[in-house]
Order: C-alpha cells, then structure tokens, then sequence
C-alpha cells in the first residue's frame, strides 16, 4: 500500500481504524489518532499532550531553499504548533535524527541552534533524542510534550453548528513564500516582487509562528469550542473539523485575512490570492470555532487589540456540506483541496 495512491488523510485514518487502545489504558487516552496531539491522562487535573512528527528531505524540504537553523527552527516550530492547537504548554522536545555523509558538525549544530531558537520562543527545552545515518537523505523526527487541564484541551471534534469561524493571523503566505524561494532555486526571478515581499513571503515559509499566545487566551478563558493549526491549508483543515465534528462550515472568501505582499505576488502572477489562502499550507496560524455566547468577549479582545483574529464564517448542519461564498456573494460547494506537504 503506497501513501500516494491513498492520499495522507485516508491514510491517518486507515492507521486509527488498525491502532485500537487496549481496554487496559483505555480511560487514560482522552484523544488519540486524528487531533494535533494524543491527550493522555497523567494525575488529578491535568493531561499530558503529546505529538510527533516525520520530516524527510526533498519532502518536507528542500535544503537548496534553506538553511540549517532556519529547518531546525521551523521543524522545532511546527510541533510546537500542534500543541498550541490543543490549548496546551509545551514542555519537552525529542529529536531523532538521520544524517547524510554531507551533514557536517558545523550543520548539526547549526540545526540545533534553531532548534533551540524555537523552543526558547515558546518556553520548552530539548531533553533527549537519537542520531543515526541515511543513504537517502537527512531525516527529522520530532515528538513534542505539553501538558493542559483537561477542561482547557481544544479538539477538532467539538465544533457544533451555529458556531462562528475565525482563524488568526493571514493565509497563503507560507505558499508563495516556497514558490518563490523554488523559483530562485531555479534561476528564475519572482514574478514581479519586490525585495521586501520576497523576503516577508519567503520568511513566513521559513521560520513560522505557532500562535501560543492565542491558544493559550482562547484555552484560558473557555472561548473556543474546537480549534486545528493550518499546516494543510485552510479547506484541507477545515475538512478535517468538520469530518471530526460530523458538521458542515460556510466559509466567507471576501473575510479572509491576506497580507498585502500576498495580493501582490498573487496578481503579479494573474493568479487568485484566494487560491493560496484556501490551499496553502504551512501557515501555522490557528483556525477555531466559537459558541455564539462567546463571540462577544472574542470580539473585545479582538478590538483591544489583545488577539489578533478574524471571522471567516460558520459552522452549520453536516446535511449542507461545505460551502464558500465566493468573492460575487455566491454561494458554492468548496472544492479546493487541502496542501499536500510534497515538493515539486
């Protein structure tokens, strides 16, 4: 059974179907496969999250269109995201790694570093980890420990029709960010943008945010009813809460956030910026839903400033499906596909 034939989403759940918890540790599993992160039961009042996390290269990466720090930050970063996605802390971090002949010390260390960078941003540290070597090229291996109270943790499987929709920060960015860094790989000049979008939109790719802070308010304060990080792509995402939570979503295509060096290298290339929105992946920024009887104390935070985060749209009855209002007020299925994390 080939992962490509099957798509990574078929796969995952093909993986949960063959993986039943043993009666024995089953009241201590509170989330398995199919969250950002298996939430385990450790003593009274509070629960270990734990996820983990494959990164191979010409895969997930491409080392002509990086360097060693920015991978290990954004490799560190990405785990961390999934945490965040839960409501959780992040406390630990193991490291796995399958080095090449071409890995240097200098490179390791230089991997590490970012590596550290990232924890250090999000208050975890690096406790242990393993090294080997590969004949195919470098391989990473993350697993990430976090810890919440059972009643912060945030699922994809508890959204509920009539909640609204909001994601922060903006989308697509990390997308163009990765044609134009593909690009310049190639010899080829991005399509008419300048330095600083360049270097904003190939900065987003390579060294993301997890949104922590926003998790963590929204954890806090028992806004948010379901919550998932963007690292495939706002419909690939979406799908995957509304699958969890047998609910159906409106998306808004004229409310999504976009940055304007996004709108630009999108037009500049007669391309649609909500194209990358809707199916860029990488992003890390965070997409949640709320009950209506929260959206006020969002909205406050929102206007002081205090989460950055915009409303998007909807969660309705499973029985509509997926839709998107598109930028002429029409309403349609969505049929944009989420990012699949494959170079090339």
């Amino acid at each position: 059974m080939r992962q490509s034939r099957i798509g990574e989403f078929a796969l995952i759940r093909r993986l949960r179907n063959a993986t039943r918890i043993p009666h024995a540790v089953r009241s201590a599993v509170l989330a398995g496969i199919g969250d950002d992160a298996a939430v385990l039961k450790i003593r009274p009042g509070r629960v270990l999250l734990a996820t983990t996390d494959l990164l191979a290269e010409r895969v997930h990466f491409d080392l002509a269109c990086t360097t060693y720090r920015q991978l290990g930050y954004k490799a560190a970063m990405a785990n961390i995201s999934d945490i965040a996605a839960m409501g959780g802390i992040p406390r630990f971090v193991l490291i796995a790694l399958a080095l090449t002949p071409r890995q240097t010390p200098r490179d390791v260390e230089a991997l590490y570093a970012g590596v550290t960078a990232a924890c250090r941003r999000a208050g975890s540290a690096v406790v242990g980890g393993d090294t080997s070597t590969s004949r195919t090229g470098l391989f990473l291996s993350f697993a990430v420990l976090g810890e919440a109270t059972p009643s912060e943790v945030l699922r994809r499987s508890t959204a509920r029709a009539g909640d609204h929709l909001y994601v922060t920060g903006t989308l697509g960015d990390a997308q163009a960010g990765l044609e134009i860094l593909l690009a310049r790989k190639a010899g080829r000049r991005g399509r008419g943008t300048n330095a600083r979008d360049a270097a904003y939109l190939s900065g987003r790719h390579q060294t993301p945010t997890a949104r922590l802070r926003e998790a963590r308010q929204l954890a806090e304060r028992h806004l948010a009813s379901a919550a998932i990080d963007l690292s495939d792509g706002l419909a690939g995402d979406i799908r995957h809460i509304c699958e969890e939570s047998e609910v159906g979503c409106l998306i808004d295509a004229r409310q999504l956030p976009l940055s304007r060096p996004l709108i630009a290298y999108a037009r500049a290339g007669r391309r649609d910026p909500i194209a990358y929105a809707l199916g860029g992946g990488e992003d890390y920024e965070l997409l949640f839903t709320v009950p209506p009887a929260n959206v006020p104390r969002v909205e406050g935070l929102i206007r002081r400033r205090l989460l950055r985060a915009t409303p998007i749209g909807s969660i309705t009855p499973a029985g509509r499906g997926l839709r998107i209002i598109r930028a002429d007020g029409s309403v349609r299925p969505l049929t944009a596909k989420g990012y699949e994390h494959r170079l090339g």
